[in-house]
């Protein structure tokens, strides 16, 4: 095992954008997997007024060692200004996926 690892939210304006930075990702081996999800819809400020947008979460399988390059790459990609990237480190992960995820996203 090579953790600790971290699940990494990333909000998309569209499916295109969320399959572009997977694809990156998954090719550059920051991360393992991505999980795309069903549009959701967000209400936030933005410069000072309210804004309701349609978004698509996707979510990121990683290294916490690779938290500043995803984020530096999703940046790059992102069309949004400020994109929503956000991680939450995994406690409890079964020894054999953490096997895998170590594997997938050791530089090769």
């Amino acid at each position: 095992m090579a953790g600790p690892f971290l699940d990494v939210w990333v909000n998309c304006p569209d499916r295109a954008t969320a399959e572009k930075i997977a694809d990156a990702l998954i090719e550059a081996r920051l991360v393992a997997c991505a999980n795309f999800f069903p549009a959701v819809e967000s209400r936030y400020r933005w410069q000072g007024a309210i804004e309701t947008a349609q978004e698509i979460p996707l979510l990121l399988k990683t290294r916490a060692t690779h938290f500043t390059e995803i984020c530096d790459r999703v940046t790059a990609l992102h069309p949004d200004e400020v994109p929503s990237i956000v991680a939450t480190e995994l406690t409890h992960i079964e020894r054999k996926y953490a096997d895998w995820l170590g594997a997938e996203t050791g530089k090769a």
